[in-house]
């Protein structure tokens, strides 16, 4: 299974993913580039799914209605998103070039489309010393997704998160669930490096990642940590046999979540025992 991927500058999507692409069973996963006045026809088919607005300003159109969406700054605001049950036609269109992640999963269409207003998403801080980072619940209930959860990470330069590691492979007792994440860093010409693992098999890769890029996670655990200088977000989309997210913590880092500061030595310098 591939699991980095590099944008695709020059094409109206930077990245498409889908289960059969993907060589999973439930998460679809794009990130469209529209120019000003520029428009995208979609239909979400037999998934639920979720636009997301990440730079710049446009509208959505769907059971005639028309919506306008964007933000101004990726890192420093939150948007309003946008929820779509299966079979449900749209229309996005750019104002001044617009980036929107669209991502979506299989469902029935129990529920109906409704928007999610910046003010109405759950956020705060997670961690402590080099593990804080911020945490939106963009759609994490069974009121509001059959199939779906996402969540907007926003970590400071030089800092962990996806920590303590954690794992939804069905291992441990664990849920099943897919995860993309879909980085943006600032400045864009900083880095990240994502750690994917197990301890009960041969699984251990570290992706160096970019501004644009996407991960994507089944199995392991899966921590990142950004380079000083660098600031970051990643969105994550979640879908899995159910909707609730069973992640069990890497047991030799649990103890993290009672001690963020991690233990730190004390540097031995000259004039010191």
């Amino acid at each position: 299974m591939k699991r980095h991927y590099r944008p695709n500058h020059g094409h109206l999507y930077l990245h498409d993913v889908r289960p059969e692409t993907a060589h999973w069973k439930y998460l679809s996963f794009k990130v469209a580039a529209l120019a000003a006045g520029q428009q995208l026809e979609g239909n979400t088919g037999e998934e639920e799914v979720v636009v997301v607005p990440l730079v710049g300003h446009g509208a959505i159109a769907f059971n005639q209605e028309t919506l306008q969406l964007g933000r101004e700054d990726l890192f420093r605001e939150l948007a309003d998103v946008v929820y779509l049950p299966p079979r449900t036609a749209y229309v996005l269109t750019s104002s001044d070039g617009f980036e929107v992640a669209i991502g979506g999963a299989p469902a029935a269409g129990k529920l109906p489309a409704r928007v999610i207003r910046r003010g109405e998403i759950p956020s705060g801080i997670r961690g402590g010393a080099n593990v804080k980072r911020g945490v939106s619940a963009l759609l994490d209930s069974d009121e509001l997704s059959e199939r779906l959860t996402v969540y907007e990470i926003h970590t400071p330069s030089g800092n962990w998160s996806s920590f303590p590691p954690h794992r939804h492979d069905t291992r441990d007792n664990s849920s099943y669930h897919e995860e993309t994440y879909y980085y943006r860093l600032t400045p864009p010409d900083g880095f990240a490096i994502q750690r994917i693992y197990t301890r009960d098999t041969d699984l251990d890769v570290a992706i160096p990642l970019h501004d644009g890029d996407l991960v994507l996670v089944h199995e392991g655990y899966h921590p990142v940590v950004k380079a000083p200088g660098t600031n970051a977000y990643y969105l994550n989309f979640l879908a899995g046999d159910l909707r609730k997210i069973n992640a069990i913590n890497d047991p030799h880092y649990d103890w993290v979540t009672k001690n963020w500061d991690g233990k730190p030595i004390e540097i031995p310098v000259k004039g010191t025992r």
